[in-house]
């Protein structure tokens, strides 16, 4: 007896079909499948390919293991496959060259990406068709809370906790000031954060364009 573990099934129609599709791999005998256990029971010939078994699940939209087989991590995504990549090539023998690694954009994640690939061994090339940073630092994240945070301050001049022992003062909205001023911690924070860690790091080349 052959034992599947199955994960994805939602109720036992989702059994019914993987019974039916299970039978009809070349080999297979019975199979009794249980969508609370998650499992199919099958009773095979000799030499029934296990491969023929998990994609004939796969072909449903479910995932199939022998119960006998080693655990794997299903978490693991394209980061942890490029540390793979970049493992087997961060040290170059010979005329070897280091890993090309392209990370397209450079808001957070890529500039995440990109430096993990540098910190592995990989030659970067950041590709960037707008301003260094992304969303979030120009336009996005950090001058929405810039202004929200102004926007508090003009609401505790107006009216606080301590009116009393500190008498209100309609504050004076100066909207081109507070403009320039947002842009220029936009700005530094920019600097700080993305174009001076590129500009000082020679295994990233940084294209501008599409």
């Amino acid at each position: 007896m052959t034992t599947l573990k199955i994960t994805g099934m939602t109720c036992d129609s989702c059994a019914a079909h993987v019974k039916e599709a299970l039978e009809k791999v070349p080999g297979v005998q019975s199979a009794l499948v249980s969508y609370p256990k998650g499992t199919a029971q099958l009773a095979i010939e000799a030499g029934t390919s296990s491969d023929a078994l998990t994609t004939a699940v796969a072909g449903l939209g479910y995932e199939a293991t022998l119960a006998d087989a080693p655990p794997t991590d299903n978490r693991a995504g394209l980061l942890d496959k490029m540390r793979g990549w970049i493992g087997a090539a961060d040290k170059p023998s010979g005329n070897e060259r280091p890993l090309q690694v392209v990370v397209i954009g450079s808001g957070g994640a890529a500039m995440a990406a990109a430096l993990k690939a540098v910190e592995q061994g990989a030659q970067v090339t950041l590709i960037e068709r707008g301003t260094i940073g992304g969303t979030c630092v120009n336009v996005g994240c950090v001058p929405s809370k810039i202004m929200i945070r102004a926007a508090h301050i003009a609401h505790l001049r107006r009216e606080s906790p301590f009116d009393g022992g500190m008498p209100p003062t309609p504050p004076t909205i100066l909207r081109e000031r507070l403009l320039a001023q947002q842009q220029a911690r936009v700005e530094e924070l920019r600097h700080a954060k993305y174009e001076g860690i590129l500009d000082g790091n020679s295994a990233i080349t940084v294209l501008h364009g599409e």
